[in-house]
Formats: structure tokens, C-alpha cells, sequence
């Protein structure tokens, strides 16, 4: 047995309220039809024992072709008159009538497509309705793999016309290779088939998650769409090919949906259709425009109507939990009211919104922000765990350590905390070759309360191979860093107390060894940001005239602070931007190679629900990040100050550094 059960790229930025709907609706038709089937079904059972048994108690009498073949003629009996042979015949084409009526009425056949006597509407009903459990469950598992993240990508319009069209091209598949056929077609696969078929070309990449469970032998393990859902096709052109056909399985309907969903999916990616027309009709409506109540509430807390901001923010996020706009706006409130406890919560839930949304640039931004600001509020164990992974994963360990440090910390008993401690004990052991500390966070986790099976025998087997290792070194192992050691639920830990809210931290940097490349020379133009959408920037110059920048003019991105550090609690002045572009690339009058921005030149409107001016820089500097894909310098973690932005004495030697590391920008 194989099933799928997930895959990579579930997660979604926004509730697949379509997806979710098919599946009502698949589910509710289901239950409505499945008694009235069923008594339907007992009732041609009955007619047809009753057909058969009198035509066997009256074998001489003339047959429907059905039955022919299973009721041998005789010759009437000896002395049977001629009148009454014609009423048993009277009476047994009664019979065989009405059981043709039953069964040309049952609930299957009227809304179920028969392609011998097809009809418009049952295009449409007959995906909704489904043969029995099994048949309902296996389409609705697949609907919600595939829906949910395409739905997510092209749109709550497109997704279900593309669902519904790649249903009636299915049917009329099934219908062309079966022309005669008079068993009523029913079930949602060939409009789910279509969803595969484009999930095959969004998603190719996908690592598909399947169960597997082979006589004593079950697990998991992962196969990419482009390797799953080929093979899913080439099994049902078997099907279809083998003698008997494919046991009451419409085969060719799921390959005309799945064929059609591929051919849509290519002319999507052919015409750029989703970058032209879905993605920006979905950003206008996931991004960061301001709903009407986020609005109404904005207006309230400019009019120092507090309360009732903060009445119809947690309103809106109730609605919509994952609106960064409305959380971000949500702790301003509660900083104004002086409520540090619920400013902090919400300040941990934004971090938690960012990641969600798979903003991590996002995401760090207001980590560093959180901590500076509520560095006594922790984040969720889900959370701490998400970007502890990602400092993993680009080789940040201390900050790793740190981040398991606090989880374990703050949320001892958590489900999550065995995972914490297999991950932080990995870490400890592969990182800092801290084998003892290793071996007790692992201990810990083995022994853990609420440890499942799965983080037992990991811990386990971690512990085993631990210990092989120090048996056949012999030797102690190296000193863990300061930040190795954890500690236990009973222990407390003094914070050291972090910069003023609004401070950046600043990181020196070393005047370059080398000399700017002769013949290249930067030429900044000052400007101000006073708008952005999805295509790009709007600039205003020193003049007052606005220009646009594209998305696509930016190659290079670069932060640093001039001067000295600025006064705790005062805005970062010194703090700044460069837009780097390609040498005659016109986004203003004459050629242009970089756009300075200044904190105090962000004048965007999405940008002045954040709590601090700090918090603003860092979040537009990650979407500008996220959005253009360009170069970070002097690297993507120094630009969003997560460890503090670099400074210099003056703009003279920070543009002779960025010279030395500017990269070829084409």
C-alpha cells in the first residue's frame, strides 16, 4: 500500500477557502446521496429477484436479453393454454418494466453522465458525486494535496475555473472512448487529475511525502512531483491497456484531466500569465494594502481612540490571524496604552506571522526587534524551532544554540520539546563536539514526558552512536562555546539587557586592504521613497519630482551606518540605503548606478503601523531582499542589522569598501 500524505510547499499564505469548499461540498452530496442509493440499490436487488425467480418458475415464457443467457428456454408444459401463457408473459414484462424504470431513475443515473444518453447539467453533478467511501476519501486526499497550493499560487477565480473545466474535458474523455457505454460516470478524479497534471509543472520540485506499508515493512519517505506524478500517469495508461479494462475505474478520464491540467499549466508558464495577471491580483489582496478595518482602526488610534483600535485590530485578526499589517499595528496600540505584556505577545505572534507568510527575512527582522524590545517575552516553541533551523541551515550556530537555549528555557514541557533537544544535542555534538552535553540534552529527550516513539528511538540511536565514538576515540572532546549549555527547567539564567528599542547595533568594519578597482566609481543619487507596489519603488527627488523604480533595475543592495552611533532612543540617522543598479540602466533622468535612501527618506505609508522607525527600515529592506532577489553586501544578514549593521567613519570610506566588493551587476 502507498499513499501520499503531504508534501513540501502545504503551507499556504492565505486559508484555501476553495479547496476547502470542494471539499464540503464533495463531502455534503455525498451523505445527502449515499441513503437514498442505498435504499435504491435494495430495491433493484429485490425487483431483480423477483425477475429472475419467475422466470425460472416460467422458463418457457419469452426472455429480456439480459436474462437470456442465464434462464434456458423450455417448451411450455403439456396442456398450459394458450390465454394463460399470455398473462404469465403480461406479468413478467410488468416486472422487467418496472425494474428498467427503477433503475433508469436511481440517483447514479440521473445525475451521473452515461455517455449512451449524455446530458449538459450531469457535466457538473456527476463531479460531485462518489460511488462509496473509499472512492470519496481517495479523491478528497488528493483535492486537498493539490488544491491548497495551487490555489494559493493562481487565485481563488482561476483555481476552481480551472478545476471545473479540467473536470468536463475529463468526462468528455472518458465519453469519446466510450461512446456506448451505459454505466453512469460519477466521482471528482478527472478534475482533480487535473490539478496533478499542473501541480506536475508549478511544482515540479515538490518532494511528495507518501506512507508505505508492505506486509510487516511500513514508513515514509519523500519522491518529487516530477517523478510521482509521471508514473501515476504511465499506471493508468496501463490500466487502460490491460485486458478486462481497469475494474470499473474511469482511467481515461483521469488521463484527458490530467493531460489538460499539464497543457494549462505549460501556456500559463509559456505566456507568463501568473506573474502578468495572477500574482498581482493575488498581492493586491495578501500584501500590504490596508483592509477597510485595518483603516477604520488606524483612523481610531490616530484620533487617540486607543481602545477602540484595539477592539477592531483583534477583530480583524481574529478573521485573519496571519495579517502582518494588523499585528504590527496591534503592538503599537498596546505600546501607546502602556500594556508591555500584550505589546510583547504580540510582538512574538508577529515573528510567528512572518514565518507562516515564508517571509524569513521578515522574520528575522522583527526576531531582533522582539528581543530588543520584550526580551522577557518568549517566542512559540513552533516559532524558536523554525528560524533555530534556518540559522542551522546557513551555518549560524551560535545563534542556533541560542535559539534552542530559550525554547528549552522557556517551554520545558512542551510537545515540542524532545524535538528541541534532538536538534540542540545534533548540534552540540556535530558543532562544538561537545559529546557529554550532547548526550544529556539527548538523555533528556528520551526521557522526556510527552516524547513520541519517532523522537525516542532518533534519541536513542544518537546516544548509541555517541558513545561508539568516545569508546573508540579514547579521548575527551573539545570545550563547548558559552552558548552550549542549557539550562535545566528549575534553573534560572540572568538576560543581559539588551540595547534601547530603536538603537541599531553597530558592527564595526575594517577599512579595505585594497584599493577601489580603477575605473570604477559610484555615483549616488540621493532620493526619497514615497510609495511601492508590486512592480517596484516610487521616488521623489530632492525637487520634488517622482520617477519609478522597477523591481527588475535592482541588482545590488547595501546598508551600512556613517558617523558615530546615534543616542539611545533617538532614531538611527546615520543610517543608510543603496539601491545598486547596472551601468545605463534610466529608472530617473540620465544614467543612474545607485539610489541613496536615508531612515529619515522612507516616507511609504504601508511602512508607519511599525512600532519603531528601526523596525520599518529593517522590514523594507527585507522586501526589497525578497522582492528583486539581488546581491546582499556585504552580505544578506549585515542588511537587515541582524547582528548589527556596519558602520563607518564617512561615506569616503564606505564607498571605497563597497567598491572592493561590489560584484560584476548585469
Amino acid at each position: 500500500m502507498l499513499i501520499p500524505i503531504g508534501h513540501e510547499d502545504q503551507q499556504v499564505t492565505r486559508l484555501p477557502w476553495v479547496t476547502i469548499a470542494l471539499l464540503v461540498a464533495n463531502v455534503a452530496v455525498f451523505l445527502l446521496v449515499l441513503p437514498i442509493a442505498e435504499r435504491q440499490a435494495a430495491d433493484t436487488r429485490q425487483r431483480v429477484q423477483a425477475v429472475v425467480q419467475y422466470a425460472m418458475e416460467h422458463p418457457y415464457l419469452r426472455l429480456p436479453a439480459e436474462l437470456a443467457p442465464f434462464v434456458p428456454a423450455q417448451p411450455p408444459p403439456a396442456g398450459l393454454s394458450a390465454e394463460t401463457i399470455a398473462d404469465e408473459q403480461a406479468h413478467l414484462d410488468r416486472l422487467v418494466s418496472d425494474l428498467r424504470s427503477a433503475a433508469t431513475d436511481g440517483v447514479y443515473r440521473t445525475y451521473g453522465f452515461v455517455p449512451a444518453d449524455p446530458h449538459l447539467g450531469a457535466l457538473f453533478t456527476s463531479m460531485f458525486m462518489h460511488g462509496g467511501w473509499f472512492h470519496l476519501i481517495g479523491n478528497m486526499l488528493f483535492l486537498w494535496l493539490a488544491g491548497g497550493a495551487l490555489e494559493d499560487r493562481w487565485g481563488r477565480i482561476f483555481f476552481p475555473i480551472l478545476y471545473l473545466v479540467s473536470g468536463v474535458v475529463a468526462t468528455l474523455t472518458h465519453a469519446g472512448m466510450h461512446p456506448q457505454s451505459l454505466v453512469p460516470l460519477v466521482g471528482a478524479s478527472g478534475a482533480i487529475a487535473g490539478l496533478m497534471g499542473a501541480f506536475l509543472v508549478r511544482l515540479a520540485t515538490t518532494r511528495i511525502r507518501f506512507f508505505f506499508w508492505i506486509y510487516v515493512f511500513r514508513g515514509t519517505f519523500y519522491m518529487p512531483a516530477y517523478v510521482a506524478l509521471p508514473l501515476w500517469l504511465l499506471q493508468q495508461f496501463a490500466m487502460a491497456r490491460s485486458a478486462g479494462g481497469a475494474g470499473g475505474v474511469a482511467v481515461w478520464a483521469h488521463i484527458g484531466g490530467f493531460v489538460f491540467g499539464t497543457a494549462v499549466a505549460i501556456l500559463i508558464r509559456l505566456t507568463d500569465f501568473e506573474t502578468k495577471v495572477l500574482a498581482p491580483g493575488i498581492e493586491k489582496k495578501t500584501a500590504w494594502t490596508a483592509s477597510d478595518r485595518l483603516g477604520q482602526a488606524l483612523g481610531k488610534l490616530d484620533r487617540g481612540d486607543t481602545d477602540g483600535a484595539i477592539t477592531d485590530l483583534e477583530g480583524l485578526l481574529k478573521a485573519r490571524p496571519d495579517n502582518i499589517e494588523a499585528r504590527a499595528t496591534l503592538i503599537t496600540a498596546y505600546t501607546r496604552k502602556e500594556d508591555r505584556a500584550a505589546a510583547g505577545r504580540e510582538s512574538a505572534n508577529l515573528v510567528g506571522a512572518y514565518l507562516k507568510a515564508r517571509d524569513m527575512d521578515g522574520a528575522l527582522a522583527a526576531l531582533v526587534e522582539h528581543g530588543h524590545a520584550y526580551p522577557d517575552v518568549p517566542l512559540a516553541m513552533r516559532d524558536m524551532l523554525a528560524l533555530a533551523a534556518h540559522r542551522e541551515k546557513h551555518q549560524q550556530y551560535q545563534e542556533a544554540a541560542g535559539l534552542y537555549r530559550d525554547a528549552l528555557a522557556a517551554w520545558p514541557d512542551d510537545a515540542l520539546a524532545p524535538k528541541a533537544l534532538v536538534g540542540f544535542g545534533r548540534l552540540q555534538h556535530q558543532v562544538f563536539k561537545e559529546s557529554e552535553a550532547a548526550l544529556e540534552l539527548l538523555e533528556r529527550a528520551r526521557t522526556h514526558p510527552k516524547v513520541t516513539p519517532e523522537f525516542q528511538k532518533v534519541s536513542e540511536e544518537r546516544i548509541a552512536g555517541i558513545r561508539y565514538e568516545q569508546r573508540r576515540a579514547g579521548r575527551p572532546a573539545a570545550p563547548a562555546p558559552s552558548t552550549a549549555a542549557v539550562p535545566s527547567p528549575d534553573s534560572v539564567e540572568e538576560v543581559p539587557s539588551p540595547p534601547p528599542t530603536g538603537t541599531p547595533v553597530i558592527k564595526e568594519v575594517e577599512q579595505p586592504a585594497a584599493a577601489p578597482p580603477p575605473g570604477r566609481r559610484l555615483v549616488p543619487i540621493p532620493m526619497r521613497a514615497v510609495g511601492i507596489d508590486a512592480r517596484g519603488l516610487h521616488l521623489q527627488d530632492r525637487g520634488g519630482k517622482t520617477s519609478h523604480l522597477v523591481w527588475q533595475h535592482v541588482k545590488g543592495i547595501s546598508v551600512a551606518t556613517i558617523g558615530g552611533s546615534p543616542a539611545p532612543g533617538e532614531a538611527p540617522s546615520p543610517l543608510i540605503l543603496d539601491l545598486l543598479m547596472p551601468q545605463k540602466t534610466p529608472p530617473a533622468d540620465g544614467v543612474i548606478r545607485c539610489i541613496r535612501l536615508s531612515i529619515q527618506d522612507l516616507a511609504i505609508p504601508q511602512l508607519q503601523n511599525e512600532p519603531s522607525p528601526l523596525r520599518g527600515f529593517q522590514r523594507f529592506v527585507a522586501t526589497i531582499l525578497k522582492t528583486t532577489g539581488g546581491c546582499a553586501l556585504p552580505n544578506r544578514e549585515a542588511c537587515l542589522g541582524v547582528s548589527g549593521f556596519p558602520t563607518f567613519p564617512n561615506l569616503a570610506a564606505y564607498e571605497a569598501d563597497l567598491l572592493t566588493r561590489l560584484p560584476a551587476l548585469n
